[in-house]
């Protein structure tokens, strides 16, 4: 059961620059289209979250379980996901440029649907 709901998130998300979100469940909710940009995500649960239309440039992710996340067209530009869990995450369109992705393990479907992965 995830610790805050979407309503909860976006008025964090409205009156903190950079939100701290650092170990918090948010597996399953709807956050598409909102705004992380710089968030503290370190550690968070987003297990099957939906972050569609999420702008998430330069979102700290580290060590997140990101598995079965969706992040159709999300812009996570020189993020950090370093050491995440992306099994099954959808990345179709998803911008993935300068993103640090160390550690963790992209399956070639993932590669195909994303933009700016260099191999």
């Amino acid at each position: 059961m995830p610790d805050l709901s979407r309503k909860e998130v976006i008025q964090i998300l409205a009156i903190t620059h950079q939100a701290r979100l650092s170990g918090v469940d948010l597996s399953g909710l709807d956050l598409s289209g909102l705004n992380f940009a710089g968030a503290d995500l370190i550690r968070a649960n987003l297990e099957g979250a939906n972050l569609t239309n999420a702008y998430m440039r330069h979102a700290q992710l580290e060590d997140a379980n990101l598995k079965d996340a969706i992040f159709v067209n999300t812009n996570l530009k020189e993020a950090n996901l370093k050491g995440c869990n992306l099994e099954g995450a959808d990345f179709s369109g998803a911008n993935l440029m300068d993103t640090n992705l160390f550690g963790v393990v992209l399956h070639p479907k993932q590669k195909q649907q994303a933009k700016g992965l260099m191999d």
